[in-house]
């Protein structure tokens, strides 16, 4: 009985002293609707929890007393809470919404800030579009191109690969290589020479990306060169506050699979990650399997409450089978997997140091300093490859290479139409030719910053200063031994040097709900080339610095600037006006970047020509309205621009203005998405969002003299002859016709019939008033769709999305007909689906499990393949697009 008694009692005491109490709140950003995940919550200086994905935090089991809560994260202000007084066992005390204060010193440049459904940047005053973490994350894109066409305002052209090397435009810009964007990462630029050769040979892997922004209008001039139509800033996260091992481990068809191994953490005031990845695909098409392995380190650090520096050291290599060489129309539609050439080797390896220091020197005047450094080495030996007729393949290429890889020939029918690409045979072996490119970069960039009020006026004045020096080696060996020799002769070899100093000066007025942000930037430029076989032939060689080389000097100014007005700015709900003019310029690459123009006429300088090139020019005009109202239930982003283009030469791939083009490209932007569970009040948990973007362009050349050298290399059919013929007849003053005769190639003025096809030489194409009038620029859809449904509820999450690309030229004279070996016609209209689920088991009792998802996701699900490109022209043909691929995986943090 006594122990009975006993037993009670102390299972009644447990009861009375059970500790139920507890301290909660939520943790949001100032000025923005996002809330912060992983802030650091602490309790009487020594328990500490973080806040969840949601930025919400609950301390819970705390026993009657006065407790202290610390709230803080690197680049935020601290917030404390004193004398939290817990009376009864039971008690919880609400601490509702904390909003955290950015520093001053915050590097803003690791920090995707974007409303709750992300469609725009909101401290930016002019257009802005942005994918956030939790996007990536659902779609799990293969690459960065997948991700990008979700984007108003982007073009994808395809390239058979996985966004290794960059094809996309922004507002019409030429997609090959994205060669016309300045394109960012951690608001530093990537491109292995962004002046000299701003190709994008080297693109991070979507699978380290925590989100991407995309950037126009005028607030581009404080961000670099190549202005005209837009940037591309891709976000790699910061270290995380709480300390964090994350594996994604990824896996599909076509060969892929996917390592992505991040450990990180922040301890006091230093958070530190390393990232590694290791990625495999086997390619869409016969020999085109690639290995990419990248790893990143990162430092961030608050040195105290006024300094603070982000560090991030990279390593990239990939190891490919990489083909330039694509398809023509016979075989693409014979079987649009077969690519025979095997010995298409691309090799690149990047090496590059960022890092990023803001220190404020007095109340509200922040100096931000950034200084990085890279080294790229891209080695691609690729096949030399010649157009044949399919009927002559066994004649031409041998008995033994008919065999080994152009079998699939055999036993077919062929017209006079059915070209195909093969390599080219010398002596029975088949050529390679090694174009080589070695890139060296430094950067130091310095930022001054004021941040000012003054009663209801309050702005920002921004000053800032770059040094940017480059290297670029170009390199090309030929080999006729074997396709397979990494070895060859010296035929080729080009330095350029580049030193580029610049500044701008923005200054940002806000009254009340007007905003005024004027901007002019200033750059000068100078540019050398050494053509080193033929400097080492000249006897006459003193061994001077810049003996034999030639020399390019050019300064810009551009103007412009943004304003806007905030008809609602009350918590969640924002609705603004606002537009943008400036001036846009792209300078001149190695490419072009040494030729004389007389004129308006453009061409290689004689020995007594100046070498006087200037950079293409731009007058950019947007206007739109975003908004997110009704407490989120709908964000939307509605823009119109205008941009005007002069001084206009590098068009594309064999496509050159001789004299200076002129072009114009409008267009709508549209991006919104609707979140029906606000509007429907579906119970709590339910998440149900439908997104769409869509954009509107049109163009037309309003000026200039083109050449295509490519217009009459192309493998004609009766067709594309007769459609050529037609056009020149039709518009007979937009077309210099030099007909082959006796006495040499003559111009002719007559009308012209498909039999004086074969005769033609020479033609030159003008555009503009009297002459070609109402042609389009090449690249550029007039409609691109894209829409999407997105459901989640207690862990499930569900996707779908449908992208539909509209017809397109591929060409500047706008042709219909497809030519024999696919590299001129137009593109028809394609359509993608996509869909993804994953399960989180973040809502499960174990925590083992807490930090695992599990997620499929498939792309282009329809598998039908379809003409995405001919970036490449008559060297290359049709880019294949379409191909299905489904991954799986997992997804684990702990």
């Amino acid at each position: 009985m006594k122990l009975t008694i006993i037993i009670a009692s102390i299972m009644l005491s447990m009861g009375l002293f059970a500790q139920n109490a507890a301290i909660k709140g939520i943790v949001k950003v100032k000025n923005d609707t996002i809330n912060a995940p992983f802030a650091s919550i602490t309790l009487n200086n020594t328990k500490g929890v973080y806040t969840d994905e949601d930025g919400r935090f609950s301390i819970a089991n705390l026993a009657p007393g006065t407790y202290q809560i610390e709230i803080g994260t690197i680049g935020f202000e601290k917030i404390v809470f004193n004398n939290l007084l817990i009376t009864s066992s039971n008690q919880v005390i609400e601490l509702g919404e904390i909003v955290l204060t950015e520093k001053l010193v915050q590097i803003n440049e690791v920090t995707v800030s974007a409303p709750g459904t992300p469609l725009y940047k909101k401290q930016v005053l002019s257009t802005s579009n942005v994918m956030n973490k939790k996007e990536l994350e659902r779609i799990q894109p293969i690459g960065t191109e997948e991700a990008l066409k979700r984007l108003p305002g982007i073009n994808v052209a395809g390239d058979m690969g996985i966004s290794n090397r960059l094809n996309v435009g922004i507002r019409g810009s030429y997609a090959r290589r994205s060669e016309k964007l300045l394109v960012l990462e951690d608001g530093i630029p990537i491109a292995p020479a962004q002046y000299l050769s701003p190709e994008m040979y080297y693109n991070p892997p979507s699978d380290r990306l925590d989100g991407i922004e995309i950037i126009k209008g005028a607030d581009v001039l404080t961000l670099g060169s190549n202005t005209m139509y837009g940037v591309i800033n891709y976000i790699t996260k910061r270290p995380p506050l709480k300390p964090t091992l994350g594996i994604n481990l990824t896996s599909g068809n076509n060969g892929y699979h996917s390592q992505y191994v991040t450990y990180g953490g922040t301890w006091k005031n230093v958070g530190a990650e390393i990232q590694l990845l290791n990625k495999n695909f086997g390619g869409f098409i016969d020999n085109s399997r690639s290995h990419i392995f990248n790893t990143t380190a990162k430092i961030y650090a608050d040195l105290g409450p006024k300094a603070s520096v982000y560090m991030k050291v990279n390593y990239h290599q990939e190891n490919s089978i990489a083909s330039y060489s694509a398809l023509t129309p016979f075989v693409y539609n014979l079987d649009p997997t077969i690519n025979p050439f095997d010995a298409d080797e691309l090799t690149t390896r990047r090496y590059a140091v960022d890092v990023v220091y803001n220190q404020q020197l007095a109340k509200s005047l922040v100096l931000s300093s950034k200084i990085y450094a890279n080294q790229f080495q891209r080695n691609w030996w690729r096949q030399e490859n010649t157009l044949i007729l399919a009927s002559d393949a066994e004649a031409y290429l041998g008995e033994d290479i008919f065999n080994d890889r152009y079998s699939f020939l055999r036993g077919q029918t062929f017209n006079d139409n059915d070209w195909i690409r093969v390599g080219k045979v010398n002596n029975g072996r088949e050529q390679t030719r090694a174009r080589n490119r070695g890139y060296n970069t430094f950067g130091w960039m310095e930022t001054l910053k004021y941040d000012w009020a003054k009663g209801n006026w309050n702005g920002v004045l921004e000053l800032g200063a770059k040094l940017h020096m480059e290297q670029f080696m170009d390199v090309e060996f030929l080999n006729d031994s074997s396709r397979f020799a990494n070895s060859g002769r010296l035929v080729k070899e080009n330095k350029f040097n580049l030193l580029a100093g610049s500044a701008y000066i923005k200054k940002t007025l806000r009254y009340k709900g007007l905003s005024v942000a004027p901007a002019i930037r200033f750059e000068s430029v100078t540019m050398r080339m050494f053509d080193l076989i033929k400097i080492a032939k000249d006897p006459n060689n003193d061994g001077s610095k810049n003996y034999g080389s030639t020399k390019n000097t050019f300064i810009a100014v551009l103007a412009g600037g943004s304003v806007g007005y905030d008809i609602i700015n009350s918590g969640a709900n924002f609705l603004n006006i606002y537009s943008s003019l400036y001036q846009g310029y792209t300078p001149p690459t190695a490419g072009y970047g040494f030729l004389t123009v007389d004129d308006g006429n453009v061409s290689s300088p004689s020995t007594n020509d100046p070498i006087n090139i200037t950079p293409e020019r731009s007058i950019n005009f947007e206007v739109g309205t975003r908004a997110n109202l009704a407490k989120e239930l709908i964000s939307t982003q509605i823009v119109y621009f205008n941009n005007n283009f002069t001084n206009f030469y590098s068009a594309g791939r064999n496509e050159a203005f001789e004299t200076l083009g002129e072009v114009n490209i409008q267009g709508l932007e549209i991006g919104a998405a609707l979140n029906l569970h606000k509007l429907f009040k579906i119970t709590s948990g339910h998440d149900l969002t439908i997104g769409a973007s869509i954009t509107y362009m049109t163009s037309k050349i309003t000026g200039g003299v083109l050449a295509d050298s490519d217009l009459l290399k192309a493998k004609h059919t009766d067709a594309s002859k007769a459609e050529l013929i037609e056009k020149i007849n039709n518009e007979r003053g937009g077309f210099d016709v030099y007909i082959a005769g006796s006495d040499g190639d003559s111009l002719i003025d007559r009308n012209l019939t498909v039999d004086d096809f074969d005769d033609i030489k020479a033609l030159g194409l003008m555009f503009g008033e009297g002459g070609i009038e109402k042609n389009a620029a090449p690249y550029i859809p007039n409609t691109i769709l894209n829409f999407s449904v997105n459901y989640s509820y207690k862990g499930i999450q569900v996707g779908l999305n449908f992208n539909m690309v509209g017809a397109q030229y591929t060409d500047y004279l706008n042709t219909n007909s497809e030519t024999g070996e696919g590299a001129i016609g137009k593109l028809a209209a394609y359509n993608t689906v996509d869909a993804n689920i994953a399960y989180s088991f973040e809502h499960v009792k174990y925590k083992l499990l807490k930090g695992l998802t599990l997620f499929v996701a498939g792309k282009n699900l329809g598998g039908e393949i379809f003409e995405a490109s001919r970036l490449h022209r008559v060297s290359s043909g049709i880019m294949p697009g379409g191909f299905r691929q489904i991954n799986g995986g997992l997804r684990f943090n702990w």
